[in-house]
């Protein structure tokens, strides 16, 4: 069995839109990381950014993210885009016997679905977002690939369809009978 489901992705793919709704039916605690930070932090991710810079944040994210996976079983996780980059990260992340979700989508899609919410996203100021989300897939890639247990396109899918698709693969892979009540 597994220890937390960790949900992996670049921004503006549904990771906590799905974390919330996987974490209700499992009836699981659901910790957004980027939005504990902001609670620890007492601003949000733009803020820490223009006082700490990337590298700042970065450091405070890999600490968080030890805390919850130290001390956190049996939860939905949903990590920042860009958390994976750091090896330290993705050698967490993959440990403890956690399942590894990745959700991805059509850069297209990805780029609407950010178009509405550019001013809490620093790495897309003047940028074009379709552009500069399909560079920074990839370049984040292969890292999603190495820790993924599971990969989910979500370019066309409900939320209870890309719910109903992670309850298969843990029906089929761990033998559970679970579905969302």
């Amino acid at each position: 069995m597994f220890s937390n489901i960790i949900i992996i992705g670049i921004t503006g793919v549904g990771k906590t839109t799905v974390g919330k709704e996987l974490a209700r039916c499992l009836e699981k605690e659901f910790i957004d990381l980027d939005k504990r930070i902001e609670t620890i932090c007492g601003v949000d991710i733009p803020t820490i950014f223009e006082i700490e810079g990337e590298a700042g944040f970065r450091e405070r994210e890999s600490e968080e993210l030890k805390r919850i996976i130290t001390f956190s079983k049996n939860c939905v996780l949903s990590v920042g885009g860009g958390c994976i980059m750091r090896e330290d990260n993705r050698t967490i992340i993959a440990s403890g016997n956690n399942l590894v979700i990745q959700l991805y989508a059509e850069m297209k899609i990805v780029a609407e679905r950010l178009a509405k919410s550019i001013n809490k996203r620093p790495i897309f100021y003047n940028q074009n977002i379709e552009r500069k989300i399909a560079e920074i897939y990839a370049i984040r890639k292969d890292s999603y690939d190495r820790i993924t247990d599971l990969k989910i396109d979500t370019s066309f899918l409900k939320l209870n369809h890309v719910i109903n698709k992670i309850f298969e693969y843990l029906n089929k892979n761990y033998n559970l009978q679970i579905y969302c009540k």
